[in-house]
């Protein structure tokens, strides 16, 4: 096998520990002022349960000096069996579904920042363009997770419009990529109805987000606050 192909082997292997690394990088930059904003919700039931909400994600980041460490160690075992073709399936899997909880909060935080009068410009604007990444990874590790899973068992969840002989991580990013240019995924169809279900969930995230970036854009052109 000649070195380009090993390369390739190589890159195949370590895409989706990567990819959901960039997620959570993506993640954690989404705290940043996010207290402040939420601070300014008027009706106090909400922004208790704003704040609530943004505790309970604030644990899901590691700030501890002492844990990091731990966190960096486990991660480069990962990438390092992966590197040797031995990755860790439940480590993949345990990184993948934490992008996943951490993105539903940022969702729930997205909405609930639209109910304050910020007085920090855009700042929900930019919380937006930090969720895209994260949402895009989340999405296309589940489509990757499931669908791969069932192949194992000689089903699927999903028909690509263009077949290859190979399915790989980049057609699974690429799904929820597109999503962020139409209001579900395009480019394969849903076979199942786990599946359909998982299309319509991503098409409703993507268009209360377009929602969310015209009613910001709408108040910024009007003279609101943002």
């Amino acid at each position: 096998m000649g070195t380009l192909a090993r390369l390739a082997q190589v890159l195949s292997r370590l895409s989706m520990p990567l990819l959901l690394l960039a997620g959570h990088a993506a993640a954690g930059l989404f705290l940043v002022n996010l207290d402040h904003g939420l601070a300014q919700i008027e009706e106090p039931a909400l922004r208790r349960f704003s704040q609530g909400v943004y505790g309970l994600f604030s644990l899901l980041v590691v700030n501890n000096p002492l844990v990091r460490p731990l966190v960096g160690v486990a991660l480069a075992v990962v990438l390092w069996r992966s590197l040797r073709a031995r990755p860790l399936a439940w480590a993949i899997d345990g990184l993948g579904v934490l992008l996943c909880l951490r993105c539903a909060l940022q969702f729930v935080l997205l909405n609930l920042l639209l109910l304050a009068p910020l007085r920090s410009g855009g700042l929900l604007l930019i919380q937006l363009v930090l969720f895209l990444p994260v949402i895009t990874v989340a999405f296309g590790w589940l489509y990757w997770r499931l669908d791969t899973g069932a192949r194992r068992l000689g089903r699927n969840h999903l028909r690509f419009e263009e077949p290859s002989e190979e399915v790989g991580v980049f057609d699974y990013l690429l799904l929820s990529v597109r999503s962020l240019l139409q209001l579900e995924p395009a480019g394969a169809i849903a076979t199942t109805r786990l599946m359909k279900s998982l299309f319509v969930l991503h098409g409703v995230v993507m268009l209360n987000l377009i929602a969310l970036t015209l009613s910001r854009a709408i108040g910024l052109a009007t003279g609101g606050t943002a």
